[in-house]
């Protein structure tokens, strides 16, 4: 071998230790980075509620405290009893707390309707060790169910539930699960993991796709919650109850919502909002956002 071959020969060996050496550390790196979203996305995001609010027409809401005993938590929330006889529960969505839904809730009490909002576990005074995109929390509004069921004002075949996002896909599951439930409103619901979407078409969509399945295992592992039975595994089991979706106008949300409507079996209505973002829709019509709400749940709870 010559000096040339020899030249050749070492150049291509350190090109080949330099290529296993960055993909290791760009493996190393991407490792690294999924530990640490998903020690941040499974902690829990306690937050300060403050003094119990009045309601928009004056009434005071009551603070409650609602005790899962299988698992041994509390959960925070408020209850305004109803004058109609009917009742809805209202969950929020990831990373906040009750208040997000209290001017829907206000909605509902300038109706007649009874309103019982808590903080889902891991989120604002709620106890909980860690979040797992809603997946144990379905279990919760069986407690929730459980204390309706005492309130002598509420009728048992009356009673709803609202959700909004990780509060619409946990609506959706709490709704196949329990019948007590007789109508459902999932405001852009999201989804269990990645698994409950359509496939992927683009290469954009195949990378979201993949990162997503990869986050959803993550969190299974490091938290040990299994992953429960995905929305499209369980949406069927609400029909005969109506459901309601309305989704906006971003595109992810817009596939996923229209994609859970498509898989429901009737009686289901799909309000898009186009104009908005994820969490923007009582604010971009509200007057039209009561109505529909009042109406879905009049017509579902109320003329039986």
């Amino acid at each position: 071998m010559n000096e040339k071959q020899s030249l050749k020969r070492g150049i291509r060996y350190w090109i080949r230790l330099l290529g296993v050496g960055l993909i290791g550390g760009i493996s190393f790196a991407c490792i690294v980075i999924e530990i640490i979203y998903v020690i941040a996305i499974t902690k829990p995001a306690p937050s300060i509620i403050g003094d119990t609010p009045q309601s928009s027409n004056g009434k005071e809401y009551q603070p409650v405290s609602l005790f899962n005993e299988r698992e041994d938590i509390y959960l925070s929330g408020w209850y305004i009893p109803s004058e109609n006889g009917a009742a809805i529960i209202l969950l929020h969505g990831f990373g906040s707390n009750r208040l997000e839904m209290k001017s829907r809730a206000d909605i509902l009490v300038r109706h007649g309707y009874g309103v019982l909002l808590y903080d889902l576990r891991g989120h604002g005074e709620s106890e909980g060790e860690e979040r797992a995109f809603g997946w144990q929390d379905v279990e919760d509004v069986k407690i929730a169910l459980e204390f309706l069921s005492k309130c002598e004002e509420v009728e048992p075949k009356r009673i709803g539930i609202l959700g909004f996002s990780i509060g619409g896909q946990i609506a959706i599951r709490a709704t196949a699960e329990n019948e007590q439930i007789q109508a459902i409103i999932a405001d852009d619901p999201g989804f269990v993991t990645v698994d409950d979407a359509p496939r992927p078409t683009s290469a954009k969509e195949k990378i979201m796709y993949l990162v997503s399945w990869i986050d959803g295992r993550s969190v299974s592992l490091w938290t040990g919650v299994p992953i429960p039975a995905g929305v499209p595994e369980k949406i069927r089991e609400i029909s005969p109850r109506p459901i309601m979706f309305i989704d906006t106008g971003q595109t992810e949300a817009r596939v996923l919502v229209r994609y859970f409507y498509e898989i429901a079996d009737e009686p289901k209505e799909l309000w898009e909002i186009p104009e908005t973002y994820h969490g923007g829709q009582l604010e971009a019509r509200p007057l039209e956002y009561e109505e529909k709400m009042i109406t879905f749940f009049d017509d579902s709870l109320l003329k039986k």
